[in-house]
C-alpha cells in the first residue's frame, strides 16, 4: 500500500532502510557507569523508600533480584531487602557471612512460611561480584548466579510472597534492623517481576540498562544519583549519608539509547502533534545528552507538509535543530517548529541535532502532526531515527 501511494520506490526506501542500519551498528559512547554507593555499616548506612511511596516493588510471584557488590568486611550482610516485623516480611537477598549467598522469601508475612534459599559461594572481600537470584513461583525454585554463572538452585515450598508495607531497602538487613547494614560498596541494583533467564543475566551484567525493559520493576544505576531509572521512578532517601564511589564494577557502554521506526506511520487531517509510535528514548535523570536522527517523511498531498516538536520530563532543557532542503530552525522545549514543506510524493529527510539536559528521568519523544489539515495522509517512514548520547 504505502510504496505506491507515496511514490516511494523500493530501492530508495531500501538504501534509507540500509544507510541507517549502518549507523547504527557502531557502538557509541553513551551513559557509562560512572559511580557506585559505599556504605559503612559502622554508620549504619542505608538507601530506602517507603513503602507507601514506591510504585512496582510490592512482588508478589516471579522475582528477580541484581546487584554488583564489593564487601571490605565478610559478615553477614544483606544488599536488597523488603523486610519488616513479623507481619511485614517480603523478600530480600544476601549474604550470610559463612559462605552462602540467600534469598529469603516468606508467603505470610511472618517466620512461620519463611524460605531460606541459598547457595554455597564465598565472596570474600575487595573484589567485584555481580550478585542474581531468580525464584520461579509456580515451582518455588530460586537459581543464584555469581558473575554471570549459576552456582545452582534451591528449592522452597511457597508459591508466593508476601505483600507487605515494609519499605524498600538497598544495604540493610530489615526495617527492625536497618541499622546492621552492608559493609562495602554495591552497583546498578535491579528488581524484576519475571524470572531473568540465565542468558540474560549474563549478557546484561555489565550493561546499563535504558530502564524501560519489559519486568524491570525498580534499577539504580547509583551514578551519583538516587534515582531509579525503571519507568516506576522510586527515588531513595539516602539514610547515614552514604557517599558514592569512584570504585565501579563495569564502566562499558550503555544499552543502545537509539530507537529506530520499523513500519510507516500516517496522519490525516489532523494539526495537533501527537507522540510517534516508536521514536522514544528513555532518559537518565540530571544528565545531558547529544540528541540527532533524521526523520523521513512523505505525503502525496499537494502541497505537503509536517510539523515536528520534541518534548520530555517536566524540567528539562531542549534544544533541538533541524534542517532539511528548505526549513531551517531551532526548537526549544515543547516548542512546535514551522511549515517543513515536502516535496509531493516524494520522500525526504528532516535532519534533528540538539542538546536535553534533564532533571528527571523520563521519556523524550518526538511528535508531529500536519501543519495544514489534509485527506492525503503525511507518513513518518521506515528507517527514521533518534539517538542520544550522554556527554
Amino acid at each position: 500500500m504505502t510504496n505506491r501511494l507515496l511514490g516511494i520506490s523500493v530501492s530508495v526506501l531500501l538504501l534509507s532502510v540500509a544507510l541507517i542500519a549502518s549507523l547504527l551498528v557502531s557502538p557509541i559512547a553513551l551513559a557509562y557507569n560512572t559511580h557506585s554507593i559505599d556504605f559503612e555499616s559502622s554508620s549504619s548506612q542505608y538507601l530506602s523508600i517507603s513503602d507507601a511511596s514506591q510504585t512496582g516493588l510490592d512482588i508478589t510471584g516471579d522475582l528477580t533480584i541484581e546487584a554488583w557488590v564489593k564487601l571490605e568486611t565478610s559478615t553477614e550482610e544483606y544488599f536488597v531487602s523488603k523486610f519488616g516485623l513479623s507481619n511485614n516480611m517480603s523478600y530480600r537477598l544476601g549474604y550470610d557471612g559463612t559462605g552462602n549467598i540467600v534469598l529469603n522469601i516468606t508467603s505470610n508475612g511472618t517466620g512461620s512460611t519463611i524460605n531460606n534459599l541459598y547457595r554455597p559461594y564465598t565472596l570474600g572481600t575487595g573484589t567485584w561480584h555481580h550478585i542474581a537470584v531468580s525464584w520461579t513461583a509456580a515451582t518455588s525454585v530460586a537459581t543464584f548466579y555469581v558473575d554471570g554463572a549459576s552456582i545452582g538452585t534451591a528449592t522452597g515450598n511457597i508459591s508466593s510472597i508476601h505483600n507487605g508495607n515494609a519499605p524498600f531497602m538497598i544495604g540493610s538487613y530489615d526495617a527492625f534492623y536497618p541499622t546492621q547494614s552492608t559493609d562495602g560498596l554495591v552497583d546498578d541494583v535491579r528488581v524484576w517481576n519475571i524470572v531473568r533467564t540465565a542468558t540474560q543475566i549474563s549478557d546484561d551484567m555489565d550493561t546499563e540498562l535504558n530502564g524501560n525493559e519489559s519486568g524491570l520493576a525498580g534499577y539504580w544505576k547509583l551514578n551519583n544519583s538516587l534515582a531509579d531509572t525503571s519507568v516506576n521512578g522510586n527515588t531513595l532517601t539516602n539514610n547515614g549519608t552514604a557517599l558514592f564511589s569512584t570504585d565501579w564494577p563495569f564502566g562499558g557502554f550503555a544499552a543502545d539509547l537509539s530507537n529506530r521506526k520499523t513500519s510507516d506511520e500516517f496522519v490525516s487531517n489532523s494539526t495537533i502533534v501527537q507522540d510517534d509510535n516508536n521514536l522514544t528514548l528513555a532518559l537518565d535523570a540530571n544528565k545531558t545528552y547529544v540528541i540527532d536522527g533524521v526523520i523521513f517523511a512523505s505525503s502525496t498531498s499537494a502541497t505537503p507538509d509536517i510539523k515536528i516538536a520534541f518534548m520530555g520530563q517536566t524540567g528539562s532543557v531542549i534544544r533541538i535543530g533541524y534542517t532539511n532542503d528548505v526549513n531551517e530552525m531551532v526548537l526549544n522545549s515543547g516548542e512546535e517548529s514551522a511549515r517543513i514543506s515536502l516535496p509531493a510524493n516524494t520522500p525526504t529527510s528532516v535532519h534533528v541535532k540538539g542538546t536535553v539536559v534533564t532533571s528527571a528521568a523520563g521519556d523524550f519523544k518526538l511528535k508531529w502532526a500536519q501543519v495544514t489539515s489534509s485527506g492525503s495522509a503525511t507518513a513518518v517512514l521506515t528507517g527514521s531515527y533518534l539517538r542520544a548520547q550522554e556527554i
